[in-house]
């Protein structure tokens, strides 16, 4: 199962509830629409309900628990194709990440914030330049 088809089936699915920080979720309706979308993703509703209930489940708890995410920007569920990640300290890291061909830089939060720049191609030249030295 490709990770991009599955978040693109999560993040096009409707968010009816959404918390961050410490204790963050984001629920879904559980109906026959969104369990066909999933089943037409790959993702079988027994899995589903491993993140909610007869009513709703967590997007957010299953995208990473199973494995299909790696970052959520505050917009949509992300998985990284490479990534180099590094702590800062005080619940903060910084990742390098590449996604659908292209360069980002992330600084991410514990409490869920997260930055994120997209790299220019002067951006990764002078980044090569300085790893080449």
């Amino acid at each position: 199962m490709e990770r991009q088809k599955v978040l693109n089936v999560l993040n096009k699915l409707e968010v009816i509830e959404t918390n961050g920080g410490d204790s963050a979720y984001m629920l879904v309706e559980n109906n026959e629409e969104n369990q066909e979308l999933l089943k037409e993703a790959g993702i079988p509703l027994e899995t589903a309900l491993k993140y909610g209930d007869e009513e709703t489940f967590c997007i957010l708890a299953l995208a990473y628990c199973e494995g299909y995410a790696d970052l959520y920007d505050g917009n949509k569920l992300l998985a990284f194709e490479e990534k180099f990640e590094m702590e800062l300290g005080e619940g903060q890291n910084i990742i390098l990440y590449k996604n659908n061909n292209e360069h980002f830089i992330a600084i991410s939060k514990d409490d869920g914030r997260c930055w994120i720049e997209k790299l220019s191609k002067q951006h990764l030249y002078e980044i090569n330049t300085v790893l080449k030295k």
